[in-house]
């Protein structure tokens, strides 16, 4: 029998043993949040304590579970090409990279979190990008825009992306199982169970989802592989969390298997298309406390462990003469304490502790074999670095008649490793009738991770990348129904890190700087029936040579509609524009360096909460549009997935106390 069927034998024999152990809800409570209420929303991420989003001087999108569920979103990537600033580097392997505000990176300039628990590989500082995340089991997606360092420390310099898991002490049950082209394939499960008392529930998920992705075989991909070209992805995760009284004990965990065949050319060269595995296994355990001292005064603590892993079986390269072996153990443990104070309607502020430990190795380990068919030993562990981290931050806040928010606050972070950090921020947010208006100005900084010291011939002298940022904002809301944000950014990012090259080999040195001005104007209108949005961006990011940045382009916009028609059916369709960018490589295909513009249109066609059922068309690159993204790796361009088609089934019980 096919894992696809028994996927979906699975599923269907779940669904009748549960079905008499709930109560029905024939709910259509399928509409989002009103944009009155959805400001109103108290969020965490920008300050680490509640705050409704017309009070933060912040650029701050949410990305519901309903948008997640009506546009069939299969990745975190898809999630967040909807909205205004983001850019993409997918080259189809083991990770893809997300550009936000027109800084090309590793993914280490924006910090992820999952629950408020950061997620980056702590390595590089990176955070991987693909399917790793269970949007299944998402609430929200909270974006913040511009540097948050003085909450977060290093990474959060072009923004946050906080996952927020489904915490409802609502009884309940959920799975889904989805098939699709390219071998695309996923599973996943949600329980949540609550003690009569409503003082103990526990809330678990779980995902397993596959995919080949694209066709990137012989001419499809270039010519830059072959026809035995083996590109994979298989994804693991599991979540578990338990509330009792104050306290939170929970558990993520995620598990990437995949190729790294297209992370070089094959096609007349050494390297083999087939045969390798980058084995990354992030896991984050934590626990929070929560306590109301007193009617001022708030206090939360959370003691945290990280793990990120690129597990002894990794085959990094198959060549002519044999397998790469790859092996980086990483591991960090922390204990942040926060207070939140508010004397009065006039003045608060949250203040707060972290001290943490890093212990990461100071280079990859590897091992060969001598045979391309012939698995490499283990590799033993490399020498561990260790760093020890002292931060204290406060954030005053001051309300004034009502409408008129001030905001500011420092950071300051004392490293055994790179020495001190001094982070500022300040803002001002007035709420004029039902517009808002932003000012902000705010700093952050990337300290340099292990993998930046010894890369190539290695540097012990690097200093943090330090990031500047200037925005003003309008928040215009016509009505409840509709809204419009004009935001304008000028950032600039000082002691760039870039590679020097020496002879044939490669170190890393600050010597760089990237300004960067952008305009984003975001249209959305919501009511019962009709959904829709409308976003366009232009970025302009300059070297300190006024030379514009590869990967970067000048223009890009994004549309979405959803139409919902009786009770339970919607319709989505999405359109995604990238104007042309400058490639780092010299694309001989096309005798050029430039990568063209291209528009993509995705949708969904969706049965919603149907007798507790959920069944969904979904629909990528519909129209099966040739588009390329910027590489910067020995292929010189990525051929991006041709048309995608994948069907879902779910089920869900909710059963409230």
């Amino acid at each position: 029998m096919t894992k696809p069927v028994t996927y979906l034998l699975f599923s269907i024999l779940t669904i009748l043993i549960q079905k008499n152990s709930f109560s029905q809800n024939d709910s259509t409570e399928i509409y989002d949040l009103d944009f009155n209420q959805l400001s109103k929303l108290k969020i965490t991420s920008a300050s680490k304590t509640p705050e409704s989003i017309k009070e933060v001087p912040s650029t701050i999108y949410v990305i519901t579970a309903a948008e997640i569920k009506e546009r069939g979103y299969f990745t975190l990537e898809e999630a967040l090409s909807d909205l205004p600033g983001f850019q993409f580097r997918n080259i189809l392997s083991f990770n893809s990279y997300v550009f936000q505000r027109g800084v090309p990176s590793q993914n280490n300039l924006i910090l992820v979190l999952i629950d408020g628990i950061q997620v980056n590989e702590l390595n590089s500082g990176g955070f991987y990008a693909g399917g790793q995340y269970n949007l299944s089991d998402v609430e929200r997606i909270e974006v913040i825009y511009g540097p948050a360092s003085v909450a977060y420390g290093t990474n959060a310099m072009s923004g946050i992306i906080n996952i927020i898991t489904k915490n409802s002490k609502d009884k309940r049950f959920e799975i889904s199982s989805l098939l699709g082209n390219f071998n695309t394939e996923n599973t996943d499960l949600t329980y949540g169970y609550t003690g009569k008392k409503k003082d103990f529930y526990v809330s678990a998920s779980g995902m397993y989802k596959q995919s080949d992705k694209a066709d990137l075989r012989g001419g499809a991909g270039d010519y830059n592989w072959t026809d035995l070209l083996d590109n994979f992805e298989n994804d693991y995760a599991l979540d578990l969390k338990i509330y009792a009284n104050n306290f939170i004990l929970g558990t993520n965990y995620q598990q990437k298997k995949s190729s790294t065949a297209t992370y070089v050319k094959s096609t007349g060269t050494g390297y083999r298309d087939y045969g390798t595995l980058w084995n990354i296994r992030f896991l984050n355990n934590y626990l929070k406390y929560h306590k109301n001292i007193s009617k001022h005064v708030m206090l939360s603590s959370v003691l945290y462990n990280s793990n990120t892993t690129v597990l002894d079986n990794s085959v990094l390269y198959v060549t002519d003469t044999g397998q790469l072996g790859y092996y980086r153990p990483n591991n960090l443990s922390g204990l942040e304490t926060t207070v939140n104070y508010s004397s009065n309607s006039v003045f608060s502020f949250t203040g707060g502790v972290t001290l943490e430990g890093e212990w990461l190795s100071k280079y990859y380990s590897i091992t060969n074999s001598n045979s391309p068919e012939l698995k490499p030993p283990a590799p033993k562990k490399p020498p561990i670095e260790s760093n020890y981290l002292i931060s204290l931050f406060i954030e005053p806040r001051l309300t004034l008649f009502q409408d008129l928010f001030l905001s500011g606050g420092f950071r300051f972070d004392q490293s055994s490793i790179y020495d001190q950090v001094l982070t500022p921020r300040a803002g001002i947010v007035y709420n004029l009738f039902n517009q808002v208006i932003r000012f902000s100005y705010a700093e952050a900084f990337r300290a340099p991770k292990p993998w930046d010291y010894t890369d190539g011939l290695g540097n012990d002298n690097l200093l943090p990348e330090r990031m500047k940022s200037l925005e003003s904002a309008v928040t215009f809301s016509i009505s409840d129904a509709c809204k419009i944000d004009l935001v304008g950014y000028k950032n600039k990012l000082d002691e760039v890190l870039n590679k020097e090259f020496i002879n044939d080999n490669y170190r890393w040195v600050n010597n760089g700087t990237i300004n960067t001005d952008g305009v984003e104007i975001y249209f959305r209108y919501s009511s019962r029936k009709f959904k829709s949005s409308v976003n366009y961006t232009f970025n302009q990011s300059l070297n300190e040579r006024k030379e514009f940045i590869p990967e970067i382009s000048k223009h890009s916009g994004n549309v979405s509609a959803t139409y919902f028609f009786g009770n339970y059916f919607t319709i989505n369709l999405r359109a995604n524009y990238e104007g042309k960018r400058e490639n780092p490589e010299f694309i001989t295909a096309t005798n050029s360096s430039t990568i063209d513009p291209y528009l993509v249109f995705n949708g969904a066609f969706s049965l919603l909460n149907y007798k507790n059922f959920t069944v969904q068309l979904i629909a990528g690159n519909i129209f099966n549009t040739t588009y390329y993204h910027t590489s910067n790796r020995m292929p010189q361009r990525y051929r991006q997935p041709q048309r995608t088609v994948m069907m879902s089934v779910g089920y869900a019980l909710n059963k409230r106390k």
